[in-house]
């Protein structure tokens, strides 16, 4: 049985603890999810005898739905450090991107995940010098930041890479000493001053 069955959607899936569940469905700007099952796996892992630590990855905030959200705040085993890709602050490049969702979106889930799970931090994925971002484009990216206040951020300059709908639809035209100069100033508010702090406590 696959999470695309209409039986599945509407008689529910049945957990090994017998309680029966249904898919959870996440939508950002219109668009409409696939419905996962993962909160209900992530409780029922965390509840397993001798986990002492439960951590995932978060390949897209439009898959971080309420069911998920209040499975974490209700186990103390699972991760307070939550990974959330943003790749950029910016709306008009987040569309460019095929994002699904909004910087306002991304933030306002910030504050909804901050809200209920007390001592959270976040890290996150950028992408610098995406095809057409300009330099008032990559400065909302910057404000973005600063509003999250991120603990670590894998930043990456843009590159082309064959056969991905960028390449077939968008020139590369950041030079790349600017796409380099993006990278150090994101690098510099976020990692370097963490990495500081770490290294301080050892």
């Amino acid at each position: 049985m696959t999470y695309f069955e209409p039986k599945l959607a509407k008689e529910g899936y049945k957990l090994p603890d017998g309680k029966v569940v249904h898919p959870v469905y996440v939508r950002h700007l219109g668009r409409q999810r696939i419905p996962t099952l993962f909160p209900f796996l992530l409780e029922t892992v965390g509840k397993i005898s001798g986990i002492q630590k439960v951590d995932f990855l978060s390949s897209n905030p439009w898959d971080f739905s309420d069911e998920l959200i209040e499975t974490i705040a209700k186990s103390p085993v699972i991760t307070r450090h939550l990974h959330l890709p943003v790749q950029s602050g910016d709306d008009t490049v987040l569309k460019r991107m095929n994002r699904w969702y909004s910087s306002k979106e991304y933030l306002d889930l910030i504050g909804k995940i901050r809200k209920k799970i007390p001592g959270v931090t976040f890290g996150t994925d950028i992408i610098v010098g995406f095809p057409g971002e300009t330099k008032e484009q990559f400065l909302h990216t910057v404000r973005l930041c600063k509003k999250v206040g991120f603990s670590v951020a894998y930043i990456s300059m843009y590159s082309q890479r064959p056969g991905t709908a960028a390449v077939k639809a968008y020139k590369d035209d950041v030079p790349h000493k600017e796409k380099r100069r993006r990278w150090k100033v994101l690098e510099e508010l976020i990692n370097t001053p963490h990495l500081k702090k770490k290294r301080k406590k050892e």
